[in-house]
């Protein structure tokens, strides 16, 4: 079949040839094309976008944008290929012969033909008509809503929870919400067994992964994967990462790309926190998920803040792109080669609105410490006093997270928070799983 010389064809033919390349990543071949052509003036793309930019070739914008660096009459491209060695040239000469593209090529012209290819590519996709325009609005979200469905069964959710209060947090300058939630019946001590339903309802959800059908996983495969994964140590808290993905996707509508313990067609294990991506108002936003079940509330904060630092600890004090969340190497095991590229795609800020900077989702399990003695008080009256106390919570919560955002310098970010209550968030989190999947070794904090 005669192929077409775009620049997804470019970047594989001269993948691994390019004088300078280090290895043999098609996300290497690509930057150092798009570097020579434009002499390094192109901006620095995220991984995700190169990847993208190397499959599906570039975007109308990317093309525009490499247009303007170009000297169509003294362009350095064909030089600069002009020192890839004879015995290569002649290689790529007899593909270019084999694919079609041209029947009168031999290694001394290859470096002014790609030249002109890839000009002409980049004419052909800076002029074409934007379809994205022209779509109307429904038809992106329909796509995404495809790629990405929801997954958490939440219809008993209002059943199991009660939000006593929705408040922002002061210093994040972005969208962002702290919930605070309480069990119902709102009375002390607790029930859970509302609770364990819902996580019971969702604990498959939240352990296939997307390309796996659910009815081909077994709950006895599930309750093993997940037991094993507590034995294992990674996780401190099973329970506030299943609660953690619920609130995400109940809440936020922020589907999962995926969670750290999930069953897949691969055998792979996911030393990862959960990506979820949400769209709201208009802006797609890449969340990274993380919990904390920690009888002292103000620990519990202490602790994700920490969570946050080790995981931006590599970026020193450069702000976290969104992009910088993805582990595509979950994805290509996770999903189909098509759902993967549709997402990648999704997450191109070049072609879509994409919020650039990371944003987090926070679970935060505590111990209820109300203080009065809600024995001597009629259910009514004890009913206003956990609200009230939830509330007092929440204060303390605003209160600490704010000023670790401030000190860190995350107000960029986004921050969406869900709070509750357990009469021993520690204790009770391990008897809630070991209720659902069976008795193990918890590995978490104690």
């Amino acid at each position: 079949m005669t192929q077409i010389a775009n620049f997804a064809y470019i970047v594989n033919l001269l993948n691994p040839y390019l004088p300078d390349a280090k290895g043999s990543s098609v996300e290497e071949t690509t930057r150092l094309l798009l570097n020579h052509a434009t002499n390094n003036q192109i901006k620095d793309y995220s991984n995700a976008s190169v990847n993208n930019f190397a499959v599906n070739g570039l975007t109308r914008r990317v093309a525009k944008s490499v247009l303007g660096y170009i000297n169509k009459e003294k362009s350095p491209l064909s030089g600069y290929l002009s020192h890839i060695g004879d015995d290569q040239l002649t290689l790529i000469a007899s593909k270019i012969k084999n694919d079609g593209i041209s029947k009168d090529v031999y290694r001394g012209v290859v470096p002014s033909y790609i030249e002109r290819w890839f000009i002409e590519d980049l004419e052909r996709t800076a002029n074409r008509k934007n379809k994205r325009k022209q779509k109307k609005p429904t038809d992106k979200k329909s796509e995404r809503t495809e790629v990405l469905s929801k997954t958490v069964s939440d219809k008993e959710f209002s059943t199991v929870f009660n939000e006593i209060a929705v408040e922002k947090v002061p210093t994040s300058l972005n969208q962002n919400a702290i919930h605070a939630f309480i069990l119902k019946p709102e009375l002390f001590p607790f029930s859970y067994k509302k609770l364990e339903k819902l996580v019971m309802l969702n604990i498959t959800n939240y352990a296939v992964a997307r390309g796996v059908e659910r009815d081909e996983v077994t709950g006895y495969k599930v309750g093993q994967l997940l037991r094993n994964y507590a034995k294992s140590g990674i996780p401190q808290n099973l329970l506030g990462e299943v609660l953690t993905y619920v609130f995400l996707e109940h809440v936020e509508n922020a589907r999962k790309l995926y969670t750290r313990a999930e069953i897949s067609n691969y055998s792979k294990t996911i030393n990862s926190e959960g990506i979820y991506l949400r769209n709201g108002e208009g802006i797609l936003q890449l969340i990274l998920g993380a919990s904390q079940l920690n009888d002292n509330l103000q620990d519990a904060v202490n602790s994700l803040a920490s969570k946050l630092k080790a995981f931006r600890n590599n970026k020193s004090d450069e702000l976290i792109i969104s992009t910088d969340l993805i582990d595509e190497s979950i994805l290509d095991a996770q999903y189909s080669d098509e759902d993967s590229k549709k997402i990648l795609q999704i997450l191109l800020p070049e072609e879509n609105n994409v919020d650039e900077i990371a944003s987090y989702g926070l679970f935060i399990g505590y111990r209820f410490k109300p203080n009065e003695n809600l024995d001597k008080c009629t259910s009514k009256e004890a009913k206003n006093i956990c609200k009230q106390t939830v509330k007092d919570d929440l204060k303390q919560v605003i209160s600490q997270l704010s000023k670790e955002i401030q000190s860190n310098k995350w107000q960029k970010s986004s921050f969406y928070v869900y709070m509750l209550p357990f009469m021993s968030a520690e204790k009770d989190g391990d008897r809630i799983m070991s209720n659902i999947i069976g008795g193990y070794d918890y590995g978490g904090t104690k």
